[in-house]
C-alpha cells in the first residue's frame, strides 16, 4: 500500500524537525515511521528547488561512555536512591534506540530507564515525584 503523499512544506518540516533532534536521520525515520529512502528523496528534492537552508545530516554517533554517579538521598527510615548512567547501552526492543544512553534510577527494587534526550520538563517532574516519595 503506497504511504500518503506529503507535500513540500511538510516534507521541509519533517527534515528540520529530525536534523534539530540530534539523532541521525536513519534512527529519527525509524522513530517516526518514515523510510529512510523517502526521507533522503525529499532532501534531495527540495535542494534541487533550491532550499539551501536545510542543515546537514548528524554524524552516526558511537555510544558515550558514561561513568556511573552514586547520588543518596537517605530517608529518616534509611532507604537510599541510586542513580547511574551505564556504560553500556541497554538493550531494547528497537535496535536502534539501544544505542543511545540510558540514564537508570534504582529504588526499592524498582528501576526506570530513561533514553538520553528525554524531555527536561518531563525529568524535572519525576525526580520531584521521587522526591515526595522518599522525604
Amino acid at each position: 500500500m503506497r504511504a500518503k503523499p506529503v507535500n513540500a512544506d511538510e516534507q521541509y518540516r519533517l527534515i528540520m524537525e529530525c536534523r534539530a533532534s540530534g539523532l541521525t536521520d536513519y534512527q529519527w525515520c525509524i522513530e517516526h515511521g518514515i523510510k529512510p529512502g523517502t526521507f533522503y528523496n525529499w532532501v534531495k528534492r527540495l535542494r534541487q528547488k533550491g532550499c539551501d537552508s536545510i542543515p546537514s545530516a548528524v554524524k552516526s554517533r558511537a555510544p558515550v561512555r558514561q561513568e556511573i554517579v552514586k547520588i543518596d538521598l537517605q530517608k529518616p527510615s534509611g532507604s537510599i536512591l541510586e542513580i547511574e548512567a551505564p556504560s553500556e547501552p541497554v538493550s531494547r526492543s528497537s535496535s536502534m534506540l539501544s544505542e543511545l544512553p540510558v540514564l537508570e534510577l534504582s529504588m526499592a527494587g524498582m528501576t526506570i530507564r530513561i533514553p538520553q534526550g528525554t524531555d527536561i520538563v518531563f525529568l524535572e517532574h519525576l525526580l520531584m515525584l521521587l522526591r515526595r516519595t522518599l522525604c
